[in-house]
């Protein structure tokens, strides 16, 4: 764990966590940072199933030019965000494809396809989904994105300070 705090300090000096906590000023800050757009798409969780990833949390799909995070429209809001957040993890953790060389599978890039037909096969570099758990990557995926919603809902030590010790005591 103590990697993971480090490497997460150090992310976000580089790409710092918006007060008040906006996810899509965070996406925004990601995606300048990795010089790459990133866009969101909600879908139904029992679609973003059968799409490459295990439980339907949610998909990373790496184009040439831009990335896509597809995720579980049908959950709790906190859940969403908790999901890109997941996602926002793997690029800034620098986790790629499970495949040596690169690519989607056949059945993977049919699946993207078929969910989100606006995108074609041809600029899909990688497409990162939920299906093993149990790897250290995924584990600290789900840490990166637990930092971040605590980080995000932590109060501010300079509005504690100034309500705490600095407020008019005269009323």
């Amino acid at each position: 764990m103590a990697g993971m705090d480090t490497r997460f300090r150090e992310l976000s000096r580089n790409v710092a966590i918006p007060r008040p906590w906006k996810l899509g000023s965070y996406i925004d800050a990601v995606a300048e940072f990795r010089g790459r757009p990133i866009t969101l798409h909600p879908v139904d969780t029992v679609d973003l199933a059968g799409a490459g990833c295990g439980t339907g949390s949610g998909l990373w799909i790496a184009k040439q030019d831009s990335d896509v995070i597809v995720y579980g429209a049908d959950t709790t809001e906190w859940h969403a965000e908790h999901i890109v957040a997941h996602e926002l993890g793997h690029m800034l953790l620098g986790h790629g494809p499970d495949r040596a060389d690169g690519g989607a599978t056949g059945h993977t890039l049919a699946a993207v396809t078929e969910l989100l037909p606006s995108i074609s096969p041809e600029s899909i570099r990688h497409v990162l989904g939920r299906t093993d758990y149990g790897s250290s990557r995924e584990r600290d995926a789900e840490t990166f994105a637990d930092l971040v919603m605590l980080q995000a809902l932590r109060p501010r030590r300079d509005s504690l300070l100034h309500t705490t010790f600095f407020r008019d005591r005269r009323r």
